[in-house]
């Protein structure tokens, strides 16, 4: 009985750490996109701007959230930091290339609730099958939604992450 319980002990400490390092690893306080180190051991795209134009450009704005982790492992999703930085670097290299916008070279990494939110009409949240959102970040988003700004959301993994994903978003606008 005492093994059984040693064990599980175990197993607790391990996916806690698993899951602290996770976190620690990407820079859950990032800032930009250059902020979080890349896992592909490639060096993303990088390029500048007249000086001119510095505060005239389209900037790939990543959201930050909270989600269940343990959830998300087990279910092997990822959480806000995957394919980051090269994902919002190299859609911003290419989208510069390609047209006539001008793009910030550095992106950035914003939480719902920060008052920049809505200087980014275009905002991005990766793997949200588990993402929990607070009142503040219901409200905030919202508030963004409603006032013109654009949420682009990707990469489910299947009916449960869909399902999370849709109650969260009902929070949002719970009668539409």
């Amino acid at each position: 009985m005492k093994r059984k319980y040693l064990l599980a002990l175990v197993a607790f400490v391990i996916l806690s750490v698993v899951a602290a390092l996770a976190q620690y690893r990407r820079n859950p306080q990032a800032h930009t996109a250059r902020d979080i180190r890349s896992d592909t051991g490639e060096e993303p795209p990088s390029w500048t701007n007249a000086p001119a134009f510095q505060k005239d450009l389209f900037t790939f704005a990543r959201v930050r959230y909270a989600s269940s982790y343990t959830r998300a492992w087990r279910s092997g999703g990822g959480d806000w930091t995957t394919d980051a930085p090269d994902s919002d670097l190299n859609f911003s290299f290419r989208l510069q290339q390609l047209t006539s916008l001008l793009t910030d070279p550095d992106g950035r990494v914003v939480e719902l609730t920060d008052l920049e939110l809505f200087d980014f009409p275009w905002i991005y949240i990766v793997e949200p099958g588990w993402l929990e959102f607070s009142e503040a970040e219901v409200e905030a988003l919202r508030k963004y939604l409603e006032n013109g700004g654009f949420l682009m959301v990707d990469d489910f993994w299947g009916y449960a992450q869909w399902e999370n994903f849709y109650q969260q978003i009902k929070r949002v606008f719970p009668n539409r």
